[in-house]
């Protein structure tokens, strides 16, 4: 009995066991299914063992070499990207490069623009002027015509008031004396003259009032014709400044190709004011070198006659003392044979004396005369004659043109804040054909080619003009040329540079230039 009790314990807690691990289990294996589901989904995400020994043991597959047509045809291709990206550029940069010559015509003409409406104004303000003392002197004209209109109706109403009681026949019989017949005949006669010349100083005032309502309504004609060009000018001025400004709101799109073309503008211009500058130089170094030689053959020249005189004067001198002493021994011979071969002698020294002296004084005519024209006499005419021109000068282009840029500083709209071109000489915009053309007479001193372009000088004395941008030339080195003579068409641009200098001096062309 007690073994089988012990035995139902025994199975009664294991019973009990079971039934507590079964309560337990699902609180126990809730987290071991959570990470056995994770570790499923990174076996997953991962490759297995046998994958990654299968991928490393693949052997990459070897590329297949590129043909030579296939290298070709990306080369070519290659070249045509490249060659469209620089017609792009090229494009762009010729689009700015217009824009930008138009601001600057645009600005010269505003510039010109303005200059003739400040112009018109002053005039207008003269005229205003004109009108206004005009209008005091007619005041003046009018008070002394009613004077004088009012003195002669006075005389006329006192004749007509005395026609019957005073008249003149009357007048002067009613005379008691001879002396007062004659004193009122020639009373009569003056007073018959003053009438007549009250007339005429009534007519001679109405005249001159006249004339000058003429004249003040002429200025007052001016005044209205200048107003209405004022106008115009002033309307056509607002049209170039909004052109201008659209324009300067083009460029401002593309300020960094502005930049660079203005950059590579200034250095070519660098450039080429240098290799003038060099012409000039050594155009004036031959020119002094000419003149230091005229000088020293002045000098030459001058001691030449100055040794030559001393020469005659010791000639002269020798055939005086000849010449004397042949007379000495002829006064002094004691036989007759003696005596005439020392008046032979004394005659023949008289002779060689009296052509020494001549001699001396043609050589003396000579050294007293002016000296004859020298080559540099020619230059000092020329630079005078060039300098009395100053505003008359004919422009050095052909047909109409436009100031592209002027002389100096030329500020740049559009293109950035202090941005400006400076220029040594005017830049001008011809038409078609146009050809650059000599301002006065001259001779060519110096043909230059800049390898795209030609550059000719031309010397008036001191004066030297220079024309730049020729696409070929007309003359030569040495050639005299005259006024408005053609040198050569300007380059396929139109536009060309001209300078102007006094020696190494620059001038400012427009005030050279008639306009």
């Amino acid at each position: 009995m007690l073994r089988g009790g012990l035995r139902f314990l025994h199975v009664l807690l294991v019973l009990g066991f079971c039934v507590m691990a079964t309560a337990q289990k699902p609180r126990a294996t809730a987290p071991k299914k959570q990470t056995t589901t994770q570790k499923a989904k990174t076996r997953k995400s991962q490759p297995s063992q046998k994958a990654k020994s299968s991928q490393k043991t693949q052997k990459p597959q070897p590329q297949k070499p590129a043909t030579k047509a296939q290298l070709q045809a990306q080369q070519k291709k290659l070249k045509a990207n490249i060659a469209a990206n620089q017609r792009q550029k090229a494009e762009i940069e010729k689009k700015v490069k217009q824009r930008l010559q138009d601001v600057l015509i645009l600005g010269n003409a505003i510039d010109e623009k303005q200059r003739t409406v400040d112009t018109i104004k002053t005039d207008i303000a003269s005229l205003d002027s004109t009108i206004l003392l005009l209008n005091g002197k007619l005041d003046t004209l009018r008070a002394e015509l009613a004077e004088r209109q009012q003195r002669y109706a006075k005389s006329v109403r006192y004749m007509y008031h005395n026609r019957k009681t005073q008249s003149q026949l009357l007048f002067i019989l009613s005379a008691k004396t001879v002396n007062q017949i004659y004193r009122r005949t020639r009373f009569v006669g003056e007073y018959a003259t003053y009438q007549k010349a009250q007339g005429e100083a009534v007519m001679q005032k109405q005249e001159q009032l006249n004339e000058m309502l003429d004249e003040i309504a002429e200025k007052k004609t001016q005044k209205s014709t200048l107003l209405a060009k004022g106008e115009e000018e002033r309307k056509n001025l607002e049209e170039k400044q909004a052109e201008q400004q659209k324009v300067a709101r083009q460029l401002q799109k593309e300020q960094a190709t502005v930049q660079k073309l203005i950059q590579q503008q200034l250095k070519e211009e660098e450039e080429l004011n240098a290799r003038i500058d060099k012409l000039i130089a050594e155009e004036i170094a031959r020119e002094k070198a000419r003149i230091e030689a005229e000088k020293r053959r002045k000098a030459e020249e001058q001691a030449r006659k100055e040794r030559e005189r001393k020469e005659r004067e010791r000639q002269l001198a020798e055939a005086k003392a000849r010449e004397e002493k042949a007379r000495q021994e002829a006064r002094a011979a004691r036989t007759a044979q003696e005596k005439a071969k020392a008046e032979k002698r004394a005659k023949t020294a008289e002779k060689e004396r009296k052509t020494a002296e001549q001699r001396l004084a043609e050589q003396r005519k000579k050294s007293a005369e002016k000296p004859k024209t020298t080559e540099a006499d020619p230059d000092r005419q020329l630079s005078g004659s060039f300098a009395s021109n100053k505003g008359r000068l004919p422009m050095p282009i052909t047909g109409n043109y436009q100031v592209v840029r002027s002389f100096g500083s030329n500020v740049v709209e559009g293109a950035g804040k202090g941005v400006h071109l400076s220029s040594k000489g005017i830049w001008l915009k011809g038409e078609p054909g146009a050809q650059a053309r000599c301002i006065f007479d001259g001779e060519v001193s110096k043909i230059y080619s800049t390898g795209t372009s030609f550059i000719v000088m031309v010397r008036h004395g001191r004066f030297i003009s220079v024309y730049c941008d020729l696409a070929s030339v007309s003359v030569k080195t040495g050639q005299k040329v005259s006024t408005n003579q053609r040198l050569g068409p300007l380059g396929p641009t139109g536009i060309m540079q001209f300078q102007l200098r006094n020696w190494t001096n620059l001038l400012n062309p427009r005030s050279w230039l008639r306009r």
